[in-house]
């Protein structure tokens, strides 16, 4: 089948899907939910100084990505049936249509940056003109405690499906979340495959986003729990077992303290501990990664500084493809995660509610990252060999738009634009201008 027809299937079986066999049943159909979001996305990145990467399907040189998508992410939740178990379905369809985009300038989505998708099972084809797929997952809620299995969005600092491109990303498996506590979020899970953000399928292989896609990684299994004591102080613990590469727990604490009227002071600790496991198919890995912050909020202004530090002679890394690392310094291009990398980082944020101006914000970053050593790295990570006194930084500029009300109501607008520039050697990143614009317009459907 030809890429540019499968929307249409795509779309009919979202729609045949809609008809829930439970139709029957009032619970089931009461609480089901429509969503459709249309996201339209820009992006582009420039290499500067000689940079450049590898077309994914030539191999020759590629000095830039420019890549324009519109993606249709239609979310159906049912409610649950009647009963001490209540049972449910969750449908995802989604669709991407590339806009603009040649082969020598998009990335494949994947592990090259970018949005629009390649064909090929290694995404290393021509670009596709459009894509699409269709996930499903059975539920079933016991009180406070709901459980998924099928196509799932897994949320925890150890495994956080990523939406960060044209099309989210799922893993397949099996999940569960519980509140049966007061100020307790518990959450778990076991999944088996991913489904990148640009497949067409739901069986990709896991692996890590610095060692790559790893055959052998059968399964990634998840804990943790966030404990809310009160308006000031949080506690997060979770770990994770990725099948024969490591075992990683994570450890925060968030405090909030008000000062005095518009004044609040926020700190915060995020913790890392990654260990190598099983048959270590990534090879040895013995790493800490931390960070600390601190900051002050007053009126519509915040500013924070930050500390990262990655004690290990690997990178900090994570379950393939996935994102939202809970460490300060990670960027828009860069993670500052390299082996025994240190970054600073200095954040400034901007209410513009308080200039009577609803749902307008700024944000404002700058990263440096040093004594960056790979020397010792090993296994998957050798690429890193080369790297003695690396060092990098990223300035971020983010405006941000939603509307408040009326028929356009919720829809944001988000100009990202970063600049990132590499020293000492620091061969496993790129000096790089990115730019990215997004346009989403989320739309609630009652049925």
């Amino acid at each position: 089948m030809r890429s540019r027809n499968y929307p249409s299937v795509t779309l009919a079986l979202a729609i045949g899907l809609t008809t829930p066999a439970f139709a029957e049943d009032e619970g089931f159909l009461g609480g089901t939910q429509l969503q459709i979001i249309n996201r339209n996305y820009y992006f582009s990145q420039d290499y500067r100084n000689g940079d450049f990467t590898r077309n994914p399907n030539t191999g020759e040189r590629q000095s830039q990505h420019r890549e324009w998508g519109h993606g249709i992410i239609a979310n159906l939740q049912s409610g649950f049936t009647q009963g001490t178990v209540g049972l449910g379905l969750d449908v995802q369809g989604l669709v991407g249509l590339k806009l603009d985009g040649g082969n020598g300038t998009v990335g494949n989505g994947v592990g090259v940056p970018g949005i629009v998708s390649r064909s090929g099972s290694n995404f290393d084809g021509e670009p596709k003109d459009a894509y699409g797929k269709v996930g499903v997952a059975l539920k079933a809620r016991v009180r406070d405690t709901e459980l998924r299995y099928g196509d799932v969005s897994p949320t925890s600092p150890v495994l956080h499906a990523s939406d960060i491109r044209l099309l989210p990303q799922t893993l397949r498996g099996f999940m569960f979340n519980d509140h049966s506590l007061q100020g307790l979020s518990l959450q778990g899970g076991k999944l088996e495959s991913s489904s990148d953000r640009n497949a067409s399928n739901h069986r990709g292989d896991l692996g890590t986003v610095y060692a790559g896609r790893l055959k052998g990684a059968n399964d990634v299994v998840y804990l943790g729990g966030d404990y809310r004591f009160n308006d000031q102080l949080n506690l997060r613990l979770h770990a994770s077992r990725l099948d024969d590469v490591w075992n990683q727990q994570f450890f925060n604490v968030d405090y909030v303290q008000p000062l005095v009227d518009s004044l609040t002071l926020k700190t915060g600790l995020d913790y890392y501990r990654t260990r190598d496991s099983g048959q270590a198919l990534a090879g040895k890995i013995d790493n800490d990664s931390w960070s600390v912050h601190a900051g002050v909020n007053a009126g519509g202004h915040g500013f924070k500084l930050s500390y990262t530090r990655i004690d290990g002679d690997t990178p900090f890394d994570y379950v393939w493809n996935t994102y939202d690392i809970q460490l300060d310094a990670a960027s828009q291009v860069s993670d500052f995660n390299n082996p025994n990398e240190r970054a600073w980082e200095a954040r400034y944020d901007y209410n513009f509610a308080v200039l009577g101006l609803p749902g307008l914000s700024l944000t404002a970053r700058y990263v440096r990252g040093s004594d960056i050593d790979g020397t010792r790295a090993g296994g998957a990570y050798s690429y890193y060999n080369g790297i003695e006194d690396g060092r990098h930084w990223e300035r971020n500029l983010w405006v941000r738009y939603v509307v408040q009300g009326g028929p356009a109501r919720n829809l944001s607008f988000n100009v990202m634009q970063a600049t990132h520039r590499v020293g000492g050697g620091h061969t496993a990143e790129a000096n790089v201008d990115e730019l990215r614009v997004i346009v989403e317009y989320p739309l609630d459907i009652s049925l």
